[in-house]
């Protein structure tokens, strides 16, 4: 029996669907990487906006095209959303995020009954899951250690589907799946969940206290990286970790949402402009490098033509290496949804066009200032005699072949796109920046 996988949306979705994959395997199903001549289909879904919403309908019905007498399942965050819309899609079993957990049973039972069935629970369930390997990625693996969000943005939806409580991987246990992933030779993990910062609150720790018991026990040649964090769960403690220590990524991606401290309230941020200034500025100080990037919503409702200003003005001084904007959408049920004074479309498509265009030059900045610096670059992939790969600041770097999983030491050239052109240096001649 043949089985695709695939998914939409963010870094915990991905590693969710890892292991998918390992379950599938462990039954005896081949994985296939093309969506053709294969007996079932599986997509973990997203909804986090009317877009990835959208895809993912689309790409089951797509599934459904090619695959007329597979078993196509729709699982992940969408059916906490809409499970009956996207039942309609061609869609055989709906399973919510608790039944992904044990997809290979509801499978099994799909054969013996051959019966449509929408299975979606409560999004409370405990996290101890680990992955061994990860198809998609051969030198970088995502390692999940919290679920669930206790915050309420008015704009936001995911509580709904991965729940309102604060839910932590055990400590020990996180530390024996990084070892694992690390002595299968991974010389990145990056750090998730879908509010990481909140990590260990339930079970009387903190992501500070992780990251240190990691840099300390995982003494391999490997560099950790920590995902999305919100400016509020950023610690002195964790800040400090940053200090003088290379296995530890100066990169974090930390949403600002808006520069207007009027959108941020409507929002239920719990943070202000000057806050995250605050912040940023302790990282620089760090190391004047140290790559921010974010994310930005662009027609928020109630935003005005100052409020987006305001944005741009942040973008501009904050010196953001990446900025990921947005379009709001109403998502259903949420406060926002019901706000007055929405966006025109149009209107929202101008702003978006000036923020991309603005946080593209400042990125460009960002980049240029590195000419002549020494980077370490994990070398993910060669092509044609280059290497490609991304630096400590989430910087992508292009370079003269090496091998493949490796941390290269280089040095900038010039910009180059949305990257930069480097050049191999020996460690002998490397100096300190």
């Amino acid at each position: 029996m043949r089985a695709f996988v695939t998914f939409l949306g963010c870094k915990v979705n991905q590693y969710e669907t890892e292991l998918i994959i390992e379950q599938l395997e462990r039954a005896g199903i081949v994985v296939s990487s093309q969506p053709v001549d294969v007996d079932i289909c599986v997509v973990n879904t997203c909804m986090v906006t009317n877009e990835a919403a959208r895809q993912s309908r689309q790409l089951l019905r797509k599934l459904r095209r090619m695959n007329p007498d597979a078993l196509v399942i729709a699982t992940g965050c969408y059916p906490h959303l809409d499970a009956l819309s996207i039942k309609d899609c061609g869609v055989d079993l709906v399973l919510g995020n608790r039944e992904k957990k044990e997809l290979v049973k509801h499978i099994n039972e799909w054969f013996r009954n051959k019966e449509q069935k929408v299975l979606i629970s409560q999004p409370d369930y405990e996290i101890s899951e680990q992955v061994s390997s990860f198809l998609a990625d051969r030198v970088r693996a995502y390692v999940k250690v919290q679920d669930g969000c206790d915050e309420y943005c008015t704009y936001c939806i995911v509580p709904l589907a991965r729940g309102r409580k604060i839910r932590s991987k055990p400590t020990q246990v996180v530390i024996r799946e990084v070892k694992n992933l690390v002595n299968s030779g991974y010389k990145e993990i990056v750090l998730t969940g879908v509010n990481l910062g909140r990590y260990g609150r339930d079970i009387d720790t903190s992501l500070a206290h992780l990251v240190r018991r990691l840099l300390n026990e995982v003494v391999e040649d490997f560099r950790i990286r920590l995902s999305s964090i919100n400016v509020q769960d950023i610690s002195a403690e964790l800040i400090e970790l940053f200090k003088n220590n290379e296995k530890l990524c100066p990169h974090l991606h930390i949403p600002i949402q808006s520069g207007s401290n009027k959108i941020l309230k409507a929002m239920n941020r719990s943070y202000t402009v000057e806050q995250a200034l605050a912040l940023f500025e302790r990282l620089r100080s760090l190391d004047p490098f140290f790559s921010i990037t974010t994310d930005i919503i662009v027609g928020f409702p109630g935003e005005t033509i100052g409020d987006f200003e305001e944005t741009l003005a942040l973008v501009k001084r904050a010196m953001f290496s990446r900025v990921h904007a947005f379009k709001y959408s109403d998502r259903p049920n949420t406060p926002a949804s019901r706000m007055r004074h929405k966006v025109p479309p149009e209107e929202k498509d101008r702003r978006m066009k000036l923020l991309r265009e603005i946080a593209e030059k400042v990125a460009a900045d960002y980049r240029a200032a590195s000419v002549g610096k020494i980077r370490t670059v994990l070398v993910e992939m060669n092509k044609d005699g280059v290497s490609y790969g991304y630096d400590q600041y989430y910087v992508r770097h292009e370079f003269v072949s090496l091998s493949t999983n490796v941390l290269a030491k280089v040095v900038v050239k010039k910009p180059n796109g949305a990257g930069v052109v480097s050049q191999v240096v020996s460690l002998e001649k490397s100096v300190v920046d």
